[in-house]
This record gives structure tokens, sequence and C-alpha cells, in this order.
């Protein structure tokens, strides 16, 4: 995986979500404060990975967020395609 250098100087990996309306959070948990969201599947910026709130979406369950610094804040894991796991070669914030 490639990684991506925003303006902010923040180094990040792409990484394809799905679903819609897919809510960015303050913090990783889904009682944070909606920050952002993404209307459709999107390629996001993702800088660090951080365990938090256990989501469970689609048959699907993670307990991964990772921080996109484009948006302001965390998504779930359960969104990005991993899904009982971390995304690879993304690191702990």
């Amino acid at each position: 995986m490639s990684l991506v250098r925003g303006d902010d100087g923040v180094t990040g990996s792409p990484s394809p979500t799905w679903g819609t309306d897919a809510s960015v959070r303050q913090q990783p948990s889904t009682d944070s404060a909606r920050v952002a969201s993404l209307p459709g599947p999107a390629s996001v910026r993702v800088a660090c990975q951080v365990r938090g709130e256990l989501v469970e979406y689609d048959g699907y369950s993670n307990d991964a967020w990772s921080c996109l610094p484009d948006h302001g804040g965390h998504i779930s894991d359960t969104l990005i395609g991993v899904n009982d796991a971390r995304l690879p070669g993304v690191p702990t914030c």
C-alpha cells in the first residue's frame, strides 16, 4: 500500500470505504460527536488506527477505528473494508 502525504504534512494510506452516510466521529465511539459524513463509497486517507468502541454493521464487527485527517475524525473500520482485523501497514495512533 502506498502512502500519501496531505497538505497538512500527515502521511496516510489511501483506503476505500463502503456503505452510505458513513459517520466520521470526533472520537472512536458512536456516542461521540459526528464531525463529517461520507455519502457513499469513497477513497479516504488513513493516518493511523486506534482501538475504540466495538461496532457491528451488516454482519461484521470490529473495534478498530481509523483516523481520517482530511475529515477531522475517526471512522469504524467496519466501513473501510476490513472486518475483524486492522488495516495492514497502518500504524497505531
